[in-house]
């Protein structure tokens, strides 16, 4: 219960913040009156017991490439040239009518004491809110494998998935796992399970594994940073999700449990 008072208090705090900032009377009563419909839509789609619908669906589309605007406002394109790197990245229709990720990685150094490594390009859907600036989180619970068709060359790419967490140590948590391209002329069609995503938190793999919390997922990426200078291009038709009544597996990695040591008898 303290858990749950803390949440809905942030929650409040957010609201209060935006209302408290510099907003005419006209400005508070739009954003409010906006909001509460989408407040009212929401609930009523919620009264429309979606649950059920999901139980039916063997499979959801995440990303389907139908023309851009179909997906370039949601998704966002990211690189190290927000920490100086000189790594640079974008998104553009391709000349087959699908999305293309392309630009050039490189892994100098920048020059601000701080930084060991660089070079990484990423792209990946953008954060959805629901009203009132609440997150909206994809719920993907009845699903154990994600899938992608895509036409690549040559290079090791990850798909990324991240996760709501609560307290601020865990915020760069971050579920990957290796998606290697053929390269050349032919599509290709590669199928994650679930279990498969291993645990990395500001790019170190955790020794300690967990499984993705699948109902609060809040973005869903992928990222390149194979270390090789020089550019690159990844084609994709499409990212979806699907369910296998064959694979039963929770999770492919051994956790390990900590080791605690106490001081009393010493």
């Amino acid at each position: 219960m303290e858990r749950i008072n803390r949440y809905l208090s942030r929650e409040w705090q957010k609201f209060a913040t935006i209302m408290a900032l510099n907003m005419s009377m006209r400005d508070r009563f739009v954003f409010f009156s906006v909001n509460t419909r989408k407040l009212l839509k929401e609930w009523q789609y919620r009264l429309s017991f979606p649950v059920l619908e999901d139980m039916k669906q063997r499979e959801r589309f995440l990303f389907k490439y139908e023309g851009p605007d179909s997906i370039f406002p949601k998704m966002v394109v990211t690189s190290d040239s927000v920490i100086g790197g000189k790594s640079e990245a974008l998104l553009a229709p391709s000349r087959n009518n699908k999305l293309l990720f392309y630009g050039q990685l490189n892994t100098t150094q920048p020059k601000d004491g701080e930084t060991l490594y660089s070079g990484y390009c990423a792209m990946k859907s953008k954060q959805r809110y629901r009203s009132f600036n609440r997150k909206y989180h994809l719920d993907l619970t009845p699903f154990n494998y994600i899938e992608v068709r895509l036409r690549g060359d040559g290079r090791a790419y990850m798909v990324n998935i991240s996760t709501e967490n609560y307290y601020d140590y865990t915020w760069d948590d971050l579920y990957s796992f290796f998606l290697y391209t053929k390269g050349g002329p032919y599509w290709q069609t590669v199928k994650i399970p679930f279990s498969k995503f291993f645990l990395s938190s500001r790019g170190k793999i955790q020794d300690r594994q967990a499984a993705i919390s699948l109902d609060k997922v809040n973005s869903v990426g992928l990222t390149l940073a194979d270390k090789v200078n020089g550019p690159f291009y990844l084609e994709v038709d499409y990212i979806k999700v699907g369910i296998d009544v064959f694979h039963d597996e929770e999770s492919a990695y051994e956790e390990k449990s900590r080791v605690v040591v106490s001081t009393e008898s010493l």
